[in-house]
């Protein structure tokens, strides 16, 4: 789907914009039309090919909404091609996503391997749910060789991890990672919503699956829940047709129509994101009331080479620390007047939460340590605003502090 002959050689600007796209056959329409249905009606023919499981070249026989929808295909088939990817599968959520993803790879009685620094969400997934339907998880601080050697067992069928991990903004060697795998015959997931397939691609770096949270740079407005998983063909639709058939995480039309439209400016926005994290990470660097600044752009930064060596630029998230304990980050943050407290992120307004309190909260306070997670980090999104005004609004809220 994503490798369409169509699309081959196009820049990503372009994919961006004509990816999946299909004006209306009837009426010329450029911009696809929504497909509100649940069910789809059969002709004579369609019901045959659909019973015989013999499509004509490049035909897709939709039957019911939990299945398929043209508006999703479209916006599949546009993920897949800025991935450089055969294939995706959009959820109703990241977390779906997520799930969907391990369980196309693991069932009761296998085992993977976790980054120890990931979302809260998924941590509580893989150290709770996982775990009750029989699927054992061991966290790793580093995913180097010799710690994947000693965490593989016989039953070993995954490593997961993020590009950029949420919060602490650490950078994974991913060649290391990629070639220990594909050395043990072991599959990779790796969770890509920090970077977007602006910055990486995950496939081209011999990664087998990526997943995103949609409703963060890939739509990028504020206003859908959504997820992807994004590999082969054999794998998406295996996916599809079992695990996703069958607990039914099916985003709405509505939703994918909202996400084609946002990803055809993801490289305007994702431009402006990294231009104002860069220059707000500099701007509050060498702030008084700041303990340290985490940014991989920054030269001294313990992650600028691997970031450098992966990624086509340095990301729309900072991390601050300051010299307190939650309570004085809380202090901070509801000092702001332009940037507001909540959780998410990619969003086109700017964004600040305490990830201790917040997207970490569920997570054990000895976890979070390990994770890196101190509790007067501050995780800032920077949106797309004037980055001067987001930097005055801080220093005039630490000024206050």
């Amino acid at each position: 789907m994503g490798k369409d002959k169509d699309f081959q050689g196009l820049g990503f600007e372009t994919l961006a914009v004509h990816a999946g796209q299909h004006p209306d056959h009837e009426t010329g329409a450029l911009v696809s039309p929504i497909y509100k249905t649940s069910t789809f009606v059969f002709t004579e023919d369609r019901m045959e090919r659909w019973l015989a499981g013999a499509p004509l070249d490049d035909e897709i026989i939709y039957t019911y909404g939990r299945s398929r929808n043209p508006t999703q295909v479209s916006l599949q088939q546009k993920i897949a091609a800025l991935e450089h990817a055969e294939a995706s599968l959009v959820t109703s959520s990241g977390m779906a996503a997520i799930t969907m993803a391990v369980l196309g790879y693991c069932k009761s009685g296998d085992h993977f391997i976790s980054a120890q620094t990931v979302y809260g969400g998924t941590f509580n997934l893989f150290d709770h749910v996982l775990k009750d339907l029989g699927i054992e998880v061991t966290f790793l601080e580093e995913l180097n060789k010799e710690n994947l050697d000693k965490a593989k067992r016989d039953n070993t069928k995954l490593v997961y991890f993020e590009t950029i991990s949420n919060p602490t903004l650490d950078i994974p060697e991913i060649e290391e990672i990629v070639e220990w795998s594909k050395e043990n015959g072991i599959n990779t997931v790796v969770d890509s919503t920090f970077t977007s397939p602006y910055l990486f691609r995950p496939l081209d770096w011999g990664i087998d699956t990526a997943i995103h949270s949609c409703t963060k740079y890939i739509n990028g407005h504020g206003d859908v829940v959504a997820g992807a998983v994004v590999g082969t063909k054999e794998f998406c639709e295996g996916l599809r047709s079992k695990q996703y058939m069958d607990m039914g995480p099916v985003l709405a039309p509505d939703s994918c129509y909202l996400m084609m439209r946002g990803l055809k400016t993801l490289h305007l926005r994702m431009e402006r994101h990294c231009e104002n994290a860069m220059e707000f990470a500099r701007a509050m660097k060498d702030h008084p009331k700041i303990k340290a600044v985490i940014y991989p752009g920054l030269e001294d930064d313990k992650n600028h080479e691997r970031a450098k060596k992966y990624f086509d630029d340095f990301g729309g998230m900072v991390g601050i620390v300051i010299d307190g304990d939650q309570k004085k980050a809380q202090e901070l943050i509801f000092k702001l007047k332009l940037c507001y407290f909540a959780v998410s992120l990619g969003d086109l307004d700017t964004l600040v939460q305490i990830p201790a309190t917040m997207t970490h909260r569920k997570v054990p306070k000895e976890d979070r340590e390990k994770m890196g997670i101190e509790d007067g980090l501050i995780r800032v999104s920077l949106g797309v605003e004037n980055v001067k005004d987001i930097i005055k609004d801080f220093e005039s809220a630490l000024e206050l502090i």
